[in-house]
């Protein structure tokens, strides 16, 4: 167990700061490149917890990965040529690993079995079963939560009409049905993240995109490049509400996903008041990327309502504490979704939010936040969770006194070197 400490009052957000690479974006370009069996180069891949989960999947099923002068080098094996794996496939904390590899593996010819750590065991899978089920995969849950057996299954093609906004059950059909034995129509309600079909769209024409409805043909040929993985938004969200909330902040992010399905909260936070100024876009591989420049601001309230939710959904526990210092009174509903993460993020948010003196409520969907002016500094508790854990530590760098955060080492899973680059703008923090 790890603790850290923040004082408050002690930081100056100044300068360029780097990010990790996108989380999201590095497990699909590892899962696309083991299609191929020739070698994919992947540069500024994040090697995160959650990504060493899926690359030491994926190396039980016969991926080949290889560290060359930095940058990633994946020979894959076909997506119906992995091999049996021997063990069980364990992926740590990475809910993306399990469900994704549901997807993959259902229409395999051999068996497997998924398994997670003690938090992603909590973690539902039924909601990725059922629908992998209407497919024909032959998978069993433990109380519908991990540990996943699959067996050998031939899948058909499936014509779905969900209303989930989960990009990775979704991914999850996309994979499947790459396996299936005819085309597979996809259509979801709530729109979700979309960087799956990018990807594939970009190296593949077996998955087509018409009318908000998504067309997947098995046996995908494909033709990829070398990926580079742009910098992660949601790793990012809390450095930019970190230069919002404190005086005399201006910070430059390079090199940005600014995918629109993953900057949902730059667009609540500019409503809210924020001086956040985007700059060279340009378009990679599908994917819209560029910087942006923060600076201090003095933020008002805001409504956040269902529709705009699976866009945010990463940052909102961000979002509630840049909500918790601005004037007004704030509301997220909708956000059910947030109970089903590494913890139940609408109480985990809440819960350690109010130690910090914010006047925040929990509902049964979100959040209601009434901003005050002035936070102080408290014994706090990440409960395992990596955003929490660095919330806690952007409200302290805010808060009177000194912030403690237990379980800190969890900010491992997205951003492993969190508390080395805060450390770069404070005067003082021990651990």
């Amino acid at each position: 167990m790890t603790k850290v400490a923040v004082e408050g009052n002690d930081f100056l957000f100044k300068g360029r700061i780097n990010v990790p690479a996108d989380k999201s974006i590095s497990h699909r370009a590892i899962i696309v490149s083991s299609f191929l069996t020739k070698v994919t180069k992947i540069t500024n891949l994040l090697i995160s917890e959650d990504v060493k989960s899926t690359i030491n999947c994926f190396s039980q099923l016969g991926v080949e990965f290889k560290e060359i002068n930095g940058d990633t080098c994946v020979k894959g094996t076909g997506i119906r040529n992995y091999l049996p794996p021997q063990n069980v496939l364990h992926c740590g904390n990475s809910g993306t690993t399990a469900r994704l590899l549901s997807g993959i593996l259902s229409g395999q010819n051999f068996s497997s079995q998924l398994d997670g750590d003690y938090s992603l065991r909590k973690r539902p899978m039924d909601r990725v079963k059922n629908p992998l089920e209407e497919m024909g995969a032959k998978i069993s849950t433990t109380n519908g939560k991990l540990p996943i057996n699959i067996s050998p299954a031939s899948l058909n093609g499936t014509e779905f009409n969900i209303n989930l906004g989960s990009a990775q059950i979704k991914s999850a059909i996309i994979f499947a049905a790459l396996t299936a034995n005819s085309e597979t129509k996809f259509r979801d309600k709530k729109k979700s993240r979309d960087h799956t079909e990018i990807m594939l769209s970009n190296c593949t024409e077996n998955i087509r995109i018409e009318n908000d409805a998504i067309y997947i043909t098995p046996d995908p040929v494909v033709e990829l490049g070398d990926i580079d993985v742009p910098n992660d938004p949601s790793s990012a969200a809390f450095f930019i509400v970190a230069g919002l909330i404190n005086h005399d902040s201006e910070l430059i992010f390079k090199n940005l996903c600014l995918n629109p399905m993953r900057i949902g909260f730059i667009r609540i936070l500019q409503t809210m008041g924020a001086d956040i100024e985007i700059m060279n876009l340009v378009e990679k591989s599908g994917e819209k990327t560029g910087d942006i420049v923060v600076k201090s601001s003095k933020l008002k309230s805001i409504q956040v309502v269902g529709e705009s939710i699976p866009a945010i959904i990463d940052e909102i526990p961000i979002l509630c504490l840049a909500c918790s210092l601005a004037e007004g009174e704030s509301m997220i509903s909708g956000a059910k979704e947030l109970r089903f993460k590494e913890s139940d993020r609408i109480k985990t948010t809440v819960t350690e939010l109010k130690k910090l003196g914010c006047d925040i409520e929990e509902m049964n969907d979100g959040m209601k936040i009434r901003g005050k002016e002035e936070l102080k500094g408290a014994l706090c508790e990440s409960h395992g969770d990596h955003r929490i854990a660095m919330m806690i530590a952007i409200a302290g760098t805010k808060a009177i006194g000194r912030t403690i955060i237990k379980n800190a080492e969890c900010v491992s899973i997205s951003f492993p070197n969190f508390f080395e680059s805060l450390k770069g703008f404070r005067k003082k923090i021990q651990s």
